[in-house]
C-alpha cells in the first residue's frame, strides 16, 4: 500500500482506535504460557466481556461438555486460546458496532461480519481446520478496511456507497478510486493494533487468494476465510442464485469443496445462527428468513451439483474418446500398414527394454533376422500389388505360430525381425526352423491362376552368448547370420557362434527354379 495513503490512515482523527481491554487481551495473546487466572481476572473488569464470555462457555454452539458457573471455570472449559480469541472478537465487535461510517451501510457491515464469522467457523470445521475461535475473528474482521477508508477519506470513499454491496467489484472500484482496496486497508490496520499474522494474511487474501503469498499450513484457513464472505453474500445479496453459484464456485477453488459439501455447511448456518445472534445481541435474519434463504440455496446447490454431474459424465465421455483416438493412432503409428504386425518403429523402442529386462533377470533372449528369398523376383515379374498379398500372407502365417509375449515387426520391405523372450540358442533354432519350412509350404494362388512358393532365409543370434554383451551387439550378430545364410544358398537359417546351419528344405527358388540371386 502506497506511504501516504498509510500515512492518511494513521493520522486520521476519526479513525477509532482500539479499546484498552482489546489491546491487553492482543498482549495476552503474544504469551501462551499467562495464567488462566490472570485472564479471568482481566475480562472481570469489562462486565459486559465477562457476561458474554460465560454465556459463550456455556452455549451449544461452544460447550465443551460441561457447564460453566463463573468466568474462572469459562475460561478453564474453554480454554486459553479460545477465550482470547473470543473476547477479542466480543471487544472488537463491540467497536465496530459504535464505528460512525458516513459512507458504509453499517447495518449490512455488521450483519456480513456475523454470517462470514459464523461461516468461516463452520467451513474450518468441514475442512477439520484447527482453530475455530480464529476463524470466526478471521470471518468478522475481513472487511474491517472498508470502515477504515472510509475514516480516512469519507467523500473520496463515499462515492462508493452505490456498489459497496457488491463484493465482486468492490475491490477493483477501491483500487481504481482510492489507490487500494478494503482487504489490503484492513491488514495493514491490523497490522498497527499488533494483531496475530495469520489474522493479516487471511484478512489481506479475503477478496482473491492469489494477491497474497499464504503459507502452505495457512492455505485452508485463508480459504476459509475467503470463502465465508460468498457465503455471507447467499443471505445478504438481493440475487440469491447468483451469490450461491459465486458461493460454489469459490468454495471449490478455494477448498475444493462439492455443492453437496456446501449445502451441508448452510444448513449448519441456520441451525447456528440463532446462538450466535445472541451472544453478539443482535439480529441478522429472522429464522423464516434464515430457513428460507438456506432452503432456496439447497435447491440451487442440487440443480448446480447435477450439471457438474452431467459436466463431468460429459467431460469423461469425451475424456474416454480422446484416449480411444490417442490409444488408435498410437497402435497405427507401432503398426505396420500392410502386415498388420508391428512396425520398426516399435521394435526400435521396445528392443532395449527386452534386453535390459533379460540381462538383469538373468534369461536368454534370442534375435532373429527373417529375408524372404528373391522376393524382388516376385515383384518386378507379377508388380507389387501381388507381392504386398504375399507378404501379408507371409506375416500372418509367422504371427500365429508365435506367442503373446514374442515381438514380431517388419523391419522393411521383404525383411522382418523376431524376438524371443526366454529362448535359448538351440529352441530358437527349432522355431525358425519349423517357420522356415511352414513359409515354404504356403501356396500364392495368383489370379491367372499361377500358384507361387516362397522360401525365407533367417539369422539367430543368442544372448548371452560369445562378445553378445549389448543390444547393438545382438543385432549385428544376428544380421551377420543372416548375411551367410543368404551366402550359404537361402532357404535355411544359420546361427551365430554355430558351425552348423540347416536346410529349412531342398527346394529353392520359385517352384524349384533357380532366379538370379538377389536377396
Amino acid at each position: 500500500m502506497d506511504k501516504s495513503i498509510e500515512n492518511q490512515l494513521r493520522l486520521c482523527p476519526t479513525l477509532p482506535t482500539i479499546s484498552s481491554v482489546a489491546l491487553r487481551i492482543i498482549e495476552i495473546g503474544r504469551h501462551p504460557d499467562i495464567d488462566l487466572q490472570e485472564v479471568a481476572s482481566l475480562l472481570s473488569n469489562d462486565p459486559a466481556l465477562a457476561s458474554k464470555t460465560l454465556r459463550m462457555a456455556n452455549s451449544p454452539l461452544y460447550t465443551r461438555g460441561r457447564q460453566a458457573r463463573n468466568l474462572h471455570q469459562a475460561v478453564t472449559v474453554l480454554g486459553l486460546n479460545a477465550t482470547v480469541n473470543a473476547a477479542l472478537s466480543f471487544s472488537l465487535s463491540a467497536w465496530l458496532r459504535d464505528a460512525r461510517t458516513p459512507g458504509i451501510d453499517l447495518d449490512r457491515y455488521w450483519r456480513r461480519a456475523l454470517l462470514s464469522a459464523l461461516a468461516a467457523r463452520l467451513l474450518g470445521e468441514h475442512q477439520h481446520v484447527q482453530g475455530p475461535e480464529e476463524l470466526f475473528l478471521a470471518g468478522l474482521l475481513q472487511d474491517l478496511g472498508m470502515i477504515a477508508l472510509d475514516a480516512a477519506m469519507p467523500e473520496t470513499y463515499g462515492q462508493l456507497k452505490h456498489i459497496a454491496h457488491n463484493h465482486d467489484t468492490l475491490a477493483a472500484y477501491e483500487r481504481e478510486l482510492v489507490g487500494t482496496d478494503h482487504c489490503e486497508a484492513g491488514a495493514w490496520l491490523m497490522r498497527e493494533w499488533g494483531l496475530p499474522d495469520y489474522l493479516v494474511l487471511a484478512t489481506h487474501a479475503s477478496d482473491d487468494l492469489a494477491q497474497a503469498d499464504i503459507p502452505d499450513d495457512l492455505e485452508r484457513f485463508a480459504g476459509c476465510v475467503a470463502v465465508s464472505g460468498r457465503i455471507a453474500e447467499i443471505y445478504l445479496a438481493e440475487d440469491t442464485q447468483t451469490a450461491t453459484a459465486a458461493a460454489a464456485q469459490s468454495a471449490r477453488t478455494c477448498l475444493n469443496m462439492g455443492p453437496d459439501d456446501l449445502g451441508a455447511v448452510l444448513g449448519r448456518m441456520a441451525e447456528a445462527l440463532p446462538e450466535v445472534e445472541s451472544l453478539f445481541d443482535m439480529t441478522v435474519l429472522t429464522a423464516p428468513q434464515a430457513m428460507g434463504l438456506t432452503d432456496q440455496a439447497h435447491e440451487l446447490l442440487a440443480t448446480r451439483n447435477l450439471q457438474l454431474l452431467h459436466s463431468a459424465t460429459e467431460l469423461q465421455q469425451r475424456e474416454q474418446e480422446f484416449r480411444q483416438q490417442a490409444n488408435r493412432l498410437e497402435y497405427i503409428a507401432r503398426q505396420d500398414a500392410l502386415t498388420g504386425i508391428s512396425n520398426r518403429r516399435h521394435f526400435d523402442e521396445a528392443f532395449k527394454d527386452h534386453f535390459e529386462r533379460a540381462r538383469v533377470e538373468a534369461y536368454p533372449l534370442s534375435l532373429a533376422y527373417l529375408d524372404l528369398d528373391h522376393f524382388k523376383a516376385i515383384n518386378d515379374r507379377h508388380g507389387h500389388p501381388c507381392g504386398d498379398n504375399i507378404l501379408s500372407a507371409i506375416a500372418k502365417s509367422i504371427h500365429d505360430q508365435l506367442r503373446q509375449d514374442d515381438l514380431f515387426a517388419r523391419y522393411g520391405g521383404e525383411e522382418f525381425v523376431l524376438l524371443l523372450p526366454g529362448i535359448d540358442k538351440a529352441s530358437a533354432h527349432k522355431i525358425l526352423l519349423r517357420i522356415c519350412k511352414g513359409v515354404a509350404r504356403l501356396q500364392h494362388r495368383l489370379d491367372d491362376g499361377e500358384v507361387l512358393t516362397v522360401t525365407l532365409s533367417a539369422g539367430i543370434a543368442t544372448f548371452p552368448g560369445n562378445d553378445i554383451d549389448t543390444p547393438d551387439q545382438l543385432m549385428r550378430a544376428a544380421d551377420q547370420s543372416l548375411y551367410k545364410a543368404k551366402q550359404n544358398g537361402r532357404n535355411r537359417v544359420v546361427c551365430a557362434d554355430s558351425a552348423a546351419e540347416s536346410d529349412a528344405s531342398h527346394t529353392q527358388g520359385l517352384h524349384g527354379r533357380p532366379v538370379s540371386p538377389t536377396r
